[in-house]
C-alpha cells in the first residue's frame, strides 16, 4: 500500500512539474512580442566584424520605437568560441555582453543562437559531443543571467533528419536543464527549421521548450536574385502580392528548376491567403500538442524587391502571425534583408515599420 501511494505521489509530482514547465514556456513566449535578428556574429567569413560594435543605444531607441521587444542574436560559436584564437573569443564574448547589457537597459529579451554549427551524418558522434560541450560551457557562462531575459536556441536550421536530430536535441536539453531548469530553450525541426517538418514531429518530453520555424514563403519572392541560392531564384522584379501586369518574364536560367514551377504557381502562392494557410499548419500543430511556437525568421532579400513589395510582405506576415498569437522575428536589422530605408548608416526605418 505504501509503495502504491509512493508511486502515485511520484506520478502526480512529475505531472505537475511538466505542467509547470509548459506554463513557463508558454508565458515566456508571450513576452517575446515582435523581434529582430541582428546579422553580425554568425558571419564566419568576416572575423573582422568581431571588432565592430554593431549595436548601441541609438539602435535600441530606434528598435523600441518600431515596437521591437526581442533581439535574436545568431552567433558562430563553433568558429569563434570553440575554434577561434584568444583575441576572437574575447571579442565575441565582449560583444555578447554588450548586447546583454543593452537588452537589460531597454527591457528587451535576448535569444542567443548557436548558428553555423556542424551536425553531419558522417561525423555525427563527434559533432554531437562538440555540441554538448559547447552548451555545457555556455550554460555555465550565462547561468547567472535571468532566465526571463535570456533564451538559448540550440542549433540554427538543422539539416539532419528529425529521427537523428531530435534525440540529440533532447540530450542537450537535459544537459542544460540539469543546472538551469528555468532556462527556456528554443528548438526547430529539420530541413532548415521547416514549418512542414515541425508540423510532423512529436514534441520532446521536456516542456520548458519553445518550438521554432522559419518562414520565407513564397521563396521565389523573398529570395529573388539571391546568388547563394542558385538558378531557381534568378527571376527578379517579382511583386508581392501577385499582380499579373507587374510580373517579370521568367529568367531563362530558372527554366527547368524549381523556380519555374514556383513562377507558374505564383498567382496562387503570392497572396495573403496562402500565407495564412501555411501558418495555420503550424498553429494547428501547436494547439494539438499544447506547445508554444515562434517564427524566429521571416523577411525579404532587399536587393531586387521593391520597397512597396517588401512592406506589403512584412506587414502581411506580421499581421497573420499576430492574429495567431505567434511572435515573429524579422531577418534582419541592417544587412541584406534590412528593415532600414536607404543606407543603413542613416538609421531610418521602412515606412511600414512605424508604429
Amino acid at each position: 500500500m505504501k509503495q502504491a501511494l509512493f508511486l502515485f505521489s511520484l506520478t502526480l509530482f512529475c505531472f505537475y512539474d511538466l505542467s509547470a514547465q509548459q506554463d513557463l514556456a508558454s508565458s515566456r513566449l508571450k513576452t517575446i512580442g515582435s523581434g529582430i535578428n541582428v546579422s553580425w556574429l554568425e558571419q564566419t567569413w568576416n572575423s573582422g566584424g568581431l571588432y565592430h560594435k554593431k549595436l548601441n543605444q541609438e539602435d535600441f531607441n530606434l528598435l523600441a520605437f518600431a515596437g521591437i521587444r526581442t533581439i535574436r542574436l545568431p552567433v558562430a560559436f563553433e568558429r569563434f568560441y570553440l575554434s577561434g584564437n584568444d583575441e576572437e573569443k574575447n571579442a565575441l564574448i565582449s560583444n555578447i555582453g554588450d548586447v546583454l547589457k543593452l537588452c537589460q537597459r531597454f527591457a528587451f529579451k535576448l535569444i542567443l543562437v548557436n548558428h553555423s554549427g556542424r551536425l553531419q551524418i558522417q561525423s555525427l558522434n563527434e559533432d554531437e559531443e562538440r555540441l554538448k560541450m559547447l552548451w555545457a560551457m555556455l550554460e555555465k557562462k550565462y547561468r547567472h543571467v535571468s532566465s526571463s531575459l535570456l533564451y538559448f536556441e540550440l542549433f540554427n536550421e538543422p539539416t539532419l533528419e528529425d529521427a537523428k536530430w531530435l534525440p540529440i536535441a533532447a540530450g542537450v536539453t537535459k544537459l542544460i536543464h540539469q543546472s538551469s531548469p528555468k532556462r527556456t530553450l528554443i528548438i526547430g525541426a529539420s530541413n532548415y527549421n521547416s514549418i512542414y517538418e515541425l508540423s510532423r514531429i512529436s514534441p520532446l518530453l521536456d516542456k520548458n521548450i519553445i518550438y521554432t520555424f522559419h518562414f520565407y514563403e513564397p521563396f521565389i519572392f523573398t529570395h529573388q536574385g539571391a546568388t547563394w541560392i542558385g538558378k531557381q531564384v534568378t527571376t527578379t522584379g517579382i511583386p508581392f502580392p501577385y499582380a499579373a501586369d507587374k510580373m517579370p518574364k521568367l529568367n531563362t536560367e530558372a527554366k527547368g528548376t524549381a523556380g519555374e514551377k514556383n513562377y507558374l504557381n505564383y498567382a496562387n502562392e503570392g497572396k495573403k491567403g496562402a500565407v495564412h494557410d501555411k501558418l495555420m499548419i503550424i498553429k494547428n500543430w501547436s494547439k494539438k500538442n499544447r506547445v508554444p511556437v515562434l517564427c524566429s525568421e521571416y523577411g525579404v532579400y532587399r536587393k531586387h524587391a521593391s520597397v512597396i513589395s517588401v512592406c506589403n510582405y512584412l506587414s502581411i506576415v506580421k499581421n497573420e502571425l499576430q492574429s495567431l498569437a505567434i511572435p515573429g522575428i524579422i531577418w534582419d536589422y541592417d544587412d541584406n534583408f534590412s528593415i532600414l530605408a536607404g543606407e543603413p548608416k542613416n538609421k531610418k526605418l521602412l515606412p511600414c515599420l512605424f508604429p
